[in-house]
């Protein structure tokens, strides 16, 4: 029988881009949006990349369902290589809907006008975080090659992943401040968000060090 924490992860997950996705296409306030348009590509792969994708990866290094280390890393690195091909999409997305705007940083510069404070953070923080994700899975693929031989490397991995996910929701719950969303459906994304983020940053606990080898030395002698 599942764990609940396995559960939480995966319906959570889930829970999240589905509602996102509905929020945007679906009959509901702010939605009704053409997937024919850049701009709503944006939130629907931003929210599978990072609430879900990156989350299901936490989950597979650390779930007891899943079988040894070698089997952990090998999905957790396909999750999170997903993830990042995926947010890398959605930042095309909006690069595209922006373009002919001339709409960057939460800055028109055809009309040299800042957008509101909360969509300048959500652009500027948005950034930061797809900049920190390419880093974080050029780091894992190194690493996962290195703990086969043997060997860790960028032992700040694991921590840094936590934060990446932390601050991936806090940039989706400012996208639901200004969003034309209902306020109670503002309140069930972020909810969602803020839940399956905690859960796979804070609740599970790992049970062996990010350095740990996956080869031991007696077994490579």
């Amino acid at each position: 029988m599942a764990k609940p924490t396995d559960v939480v992860f995966v319906a959570g997950a889930i829970a999240t881009c589905v509602a996102v996705t509905v929020g945007m296409v679906g009959p509901v306030t702010g939605g009704g949006k053409s997937l024919s348009s850049a701009f709503t590509w944006h939130p629907i792969l931003m929210s599978v990349a990072f609430p879900c994708l990156m989350m299901l990866g936490r989950w597979a290094y650390v779930s007891d369902e899943i079988g040894d280390k070698e089997q952990q890393r090998s999905l957790h690195r396909i999750f999170m290589m997903l993830a990042s091909l995926i947010a890398v999409g959605g930042y095309v997305a909006i690069f595209m809907a922006h373009l002919p705007l001339h709409t960057f940083f939460g800055y028109n510069f055809s009309t040299h006008k800042w957008a509101v404070p909360t969509r300048v953070a959500h652009d500027i923080l948005g950034y930061g975080i797809l900049i920190l994700t390419l880093a974080q899975s050029s780091m894992g693929l190194c690493k996962l090659a290195s703990l086969r031989e043997g060997r860790g490397i960028f032992k700040f991995h694991g921590t840094l992943g936590k934060a990446i996910m932390v601050l991936s929701s806090v940039n989706i719950v400012l996208a639901c401040v200004f969003w034309s969303w209902s306020t109670g459906y503002k309140i069930l994304v972020a909810l969602l968000t803020v839940t399956v983020s905690g859960f796979a940053a804070f609740s599970p606990l790992r049970r062996a060090e990010e350095s740990e080898p996956i080869v031991k030395s007696t077994e490579r002698a």
